[in-house]
């Protein structure tokens, strides 16, 4: 005899083991294991190539001057022309020195007679000597004869510093060359009236044989100057090599630019002469004889005031912490916190510590 079930208990059933089924089914499945991230990995850089620390500077002269009058008056004759070479004392510009040698010939005359005077003065003393030794000059008498010598050799010294002077205004009249260079500028020409105040310049001097560059070094690079540090170069444009060597490192950062500048004597050049003016790049290679460890700056992860980079250790990435100092807005010089042999992971992205990951050599 057949038990019958009910219609709505058979369907229940049928949903409670259908339910138990699949439980069981979804039970039975391992765990979905995290898929490994391929990643770019290499070393830290032991040395920096050539051109990675690189400043902008202008070529210029160690000498250059404007020529300008020491008194006012009129040009008698310029005695040379834009281009020439000149050497240090060469007469270049020759001014009306009329009043000049009037002045002159006035100041000799001065002297003549302060001279003069004092020679009368000299007479009268050793006269006067004589009687107040004898006790036939009173004191006062012998006092003045003194004092009247006395101020006539003060006079014969004013004629004669009177005749200095007025010989340095003669010399001054004729402008020499200061030092040895070519004139790269004529702004005035004979007859014309020049004046002391305001100065009015003449000819323009530059020595082009003793050239030097100025650069204006980031301040996140000054640390690898070093006075007395040969350096590579180019022109821009043209690209014209030369060789320069620091001599002077500046002392203040500009607090606009963050740069301090350097001075670099101009030694060997490639080709003709460079020009000041001249626009340059030059190349910090010091650099590469640096020990340390150079990172780029992408490897780099910046929390508050804590910078880590993350590397490959036993199939995960490891968080290390670095103390860095920038090189230049690429490069990044590791001061502690990473080893040279670690498997740097050069492009983290969202990467965190702990993730498994599979190492890509670049």
């Amino acid at each position: 005899m057949k038990h019958l079930v009910p219609p709505h208990l058979a369907a229940a059933s049928a949903l409670l083991l259908g339910a138990c089924s699949g439980h069981a089914e979804k039970a039975a499945l391992p765990p979905a294991a995290a898929a490994a991230r391929g990643v770019r990995v290499g070393h830290p850089a032991t040395r920096l190539d050539t051109g990675l620390a690189r400043s902008t500077g202008t070529i210029r002269a160690k000498e250059d001057a404007v020529l300008a009058p020491k008194a006012s008056g009129q040009i008698r004759r310029i005695r040379v022309s834009i281009g020439d070479r000149v050497r240090a004392g060469t007469p270049l510009v020759e001014m009306d020195s009329t009043a000049a040698q009037i002045g002159l010939d006035n100041a000799r005359a001065a002297e003549r007679l302060a001279a003069a005077n004092l020679a009368a003065a000299e007479k009268e003393y050793a006269r006067s000597r004589k009687l107040f030794d004898q006790e036939s000059l009173p004191q006062a008498g012998w006092d003045r004869v003194v004092a009247a010598r006395d101020i006539a050799q003060a006079q014969l010294d004013q004629a004669r510093a009177a005749v200095r002077g007025a010989q340095q205004q003669v010399t001054d009249s004729t402008i020499v060359a200061p030092f040895d260079g070519v004139i790269t500028a004529r702004y005035r020409n004979t007859g014309d009236t020049v004046t002391l105040m305001p100065v009015t310049p003449i000819l323009g001097l530059t020595d082009l044989d003793h050239l030097e560059v100025r650069l204006a070094v980031p301040e996140t690079i000054e640390s690898f100057v070093k006075p007395g540090q040969r350096i590579l170069g180019v022109t821009t444009p043209g690209a014209q090599p030369f060789e320069a060597r620091v001599r002077v490192k500046g002392s203040v950062v500009d607090p606009a630019s963050r740069t301090l500048e350097v001075l670099a004597d101009v030694g060997k050049v490639q080709g003709e002469p460079l020009r000041p003016g001249t626009l340059v790049n030059v190349d910090f290679g010091g650099f590469g004889e640096k020990d340390g460890l150079f990172v780029p700056t992408a490897a780099l992860r910046t929390e508050g005031k804590e910078t880590s980079v993350l590397v490959v250790a036993n199939g995960k990435a490891e968080k290390r912490v670095v103390e860095i100092v920038p090189i230049n807005p690429g490069t990044v010089a590791v001061r502690s916190g990473l080893d040279p042999d670690a498997d740097l992971i050069l492009d983290p992205g969202a990467l965190a510590p702990g993730d498994a990951v599979v190492p890509i050599t670049r």
